[in-house]
């Protein structure tokens, strides 16, 4: 008879670093706001066309910030906890690897965000790699772009057979990471009006046949290339909010499964209760503004540098200033009468939105969400949730035709 695993080959399993901070947050609770996270567009160079991008008008126009200017940034920044990269598609940039190492030796990140198109894998091996070397306690979130099965896909974002060569690159990292604690696989899925109709088929089929850590769903914001895409209704996102909280329940189970019990029933709630409040405010705001529960701390938890030095208290408000004005003085810029100026505004711009890193960002600074708010938001969805029964209707949006993964694609 085979022996049972013993509770730390169980443990060794589970990419522990990832799910453990769910049950930290609740310290924090009372802690003043004070930066967290820097969100850099590290690159204005995009090898896609997505007709969501909010950035679109900046793609492609160079001027990027040098090594040398960042290296300012960061001597000058305050400690920050996390790092969110945007572009442009980050791994076009050549020195990336060095980029977050940077932050991650000078201002203490252990966080990093990093979203792809998956149409580079031989760049993304190269960082990853590094960056796994280089940088010890550095947890990363991989996120990968999918926006719908293969045709919808590739006619959103622009780019033939972006599909099928993205699926083969979340099968590399897989392979070639797998049982890494610290690198999270993740998948990230814009909502619009062309797309929302497949994404319960294309998220079960990732949940079946992709070795994925979650998957994320966001409603498309700001002013996209195609502003056709916002205009799903209201009902609609509603209802695909219900059923897609079945898949991050499946998640939930594979990202908790190391945790005794009450520990893993305690994060999982908490887990699924951010996600339900977050799918709540999208409902909310993407048809207009309507409040937080909380306020929205942009500009003090978080900040904005663009590609080219101009800074920002958020990415759907306008630019601050220039940080070759500050000499790249990152505290200068933060100290400066635009962005004092800007974060009094805030609360009173009625400019409430659906983005999900400053609901996330916010709601970690306000004891009233944590404590009441994301509890709620998780019971509401115990009471909304689809019946256990109901599970097995899902699959009829499955496609069984063919296996979802690819062969490797050429980069």
């Amino acid at each position: 008879m085979p022996r049972k695993a013993s509770w730390a080959t169980k443990r060794e399993r589970y990419n522990r670093a990832v799910g453990f901070p769910y049950l930290q947050y609740a310290r924090g609770v009372f802690r003043p706001p004070r930066l967290e996270a820097l969100f850099l567009f590290v690159t204005s160079a995009c090898n896609s066309l997505c007709r969501t991008c909010f950035y679109w008008e900046e793609l492609n126009q160079g001027r990027d910030l040098t090594f040398e200017q960042l290296e300012k940034v960061s001597a000058s920044a305050p400690p920050f906890h996390k790092l969110w990269l945007s572009g442009g598609e980050p791994f076009l940039r050549k020195d990336l690897a060095e980029v977050v190492e940077l932050f991650y030796r000078n201002n203490g990140v252990r966080a990093l965000n990093l979203p792809t198109n998956g149409l580079l894998p031989r760049q993304l091996e190269t960082v990853l790699d590094a960056l796994l070397q280089r940088c010890p306690d550095l947890v990363i979130d991989l996120n990968f772009s999918l926006d719908g099965l293969a045709n919808a896909h590739d006619t959103i974002r622009g780019v033939p057979h972006n599909f099928e060569k993205t699926l083969a690159t979340i099968e590399l990292a897989a392979s070639r990471w797998r049982g890494v604690r610290r690198l999270r696989r993740n998948v990230a899925t814009c909502i619009t009006s062309e797309n929302y109709r497949e994404l319960v088929a294309l998220g079960l089929n990732l949940l079946r046949d992709s070795p994925l850590d979650g998957q994320y769903f966001e409603i498309v914001r700001g002013s996209p290339m195609d502003p056709a895409l916002k205009q799903v209704p209201r009902e609609e996102l509603a209802s695909l909010h219900r059923t897609l909280m079945w898949l991050h329940e499946k998640y939930a189970d594979r990202l908790f499964a190391h945790l005794r019990s009450p520990a893993r029933q305690l994060a999982k709630a908490y887990y699924l209760g951010n996600l339900k409040l977050h799918f709540d405010l999208h409902e909310k705001n993407h048809y207009g503004p309507s409040p937080w529960p909380m306020p929205c701390t942009a500009g003090l938890t978080t900040i904005v540098i663009d590609h080219d030095g101009h800074f920002r208290a958020c990415e759907m408000r306008g630019k601050l200033g220039r940080l070759q004005d500050f000499d790249f003085d990152l505290s200068a810029a933060l100290r400066s009468p635009a962005m004092r100026t800007e974060t009094a505004a805030i609360p009173h711009a009625n400019c409430w939105c659906t983005h999900s890193c400053w609901i996330h960002s916010s709601s970690k600074f306000s004891p009233r969400a944590q404590l009441f708010h994301i509890p709620w938001a998780y019971l509401k969805h115990r009471w909304e949730r689809l019946p256990r029964t109901e599970a097995r209707e899902l699959e009829r949006f499955a496609v069984r035709d063919a296996p979802l993964l690819a062969p490797a694609a050429a980069d």
